[in-house]
């Protein structure tokens, strides 16, 4: 899901980046990120950050767009907040029931930050790599699951997780949108852990946008 509040012009096009252009892109993802698994709490706010910012810079170099910067601790904590709390209400929405905090718009002011333009990507995924795939469960006391081929389908490293929310956001129109703003010049991300939610727990993510 996303929201915006940022008035944009009708008419606006992306600059598409020539072949070679876009070839030259790539994923900037620590090692760490990609050998470290995202664990069930005390998660690295920071480096799960740092991760989904790399694959929306390598799409925005694709499309021919400057890179955005990190937001902040303050817009990170906002977010944050904003995931425990879908996490805790089981609810995928840009509206929470929180005071002062129940928007977009005053989740980005509460963090104290200047901006202009501010937007919010939100999703949920397993913590386990089975989105949009069929498996097989081998275990769910041991949390081990397979493809019907019999791969191994492990728990989400930061890198992995972060490419994964990315890719689902990019095939979605208005979040893709949100991801490619030309007006968009930084951002924050950040995750809560649900795991009680089924096939050994789900990740819900909160990004936001300001320009």
């Amino acid at each position: 899901m996303l929201s915006k509040f940022a008035v944009i012009l009708a008419g606006a096009t992306l600059l598409l980046a020539l072949p070679s252009a876009a070839d030259a892109c790539t994923r900037k993802v620590s090692k760490t990120a990609a050998q470290t698994v995202v664990p069930q709490s005390r998660i690295n706010q920071k480096m799960i950050g740092d991760a989904v910012r790399a694959e929306v810079n390598y799409h925005r170099c694709r499309a021919g767009l400057s890179e955005v910067g990190n937001a902040g601790a303050p817009l990170a904590k906002e977010a944050r907040n904003h995931s425990q709390w879908m996490a805790r209400s089981q609810q995928l929405t840009h509206r929470s029931t929180v005071p002062g905090r129940a928007s977009l718009k005053q989740r980005i002011k509460a963090s104290g930050v200047n901006f202009r333009t501010g937007s919010e990507n939100i999703g949920m995924v397993h913590r386990y790599r089975i989105d949009n795939r069929r498996f097989k469960i081998v275990s769910s006391n041991q949390c081990k699951f397979t493809t019907y081929e019999g791969q191994a389908l492990p728990a989400h490293s930061y890198a992995s997780l972060a490419r994964h929310i990315v890719d689902l956001w990019m095939n979605s129109p208005g979040h893709r949108r949100n991801i490619l703003d030309r007006q968009a010049k930084k951002v924050s991300t950040a995750v809560a852990f649900d795991p009680n939610a089924q096939y050994c727990g789900r990740f819900w993510l909160t990004q936001n946008f300001i320009g």
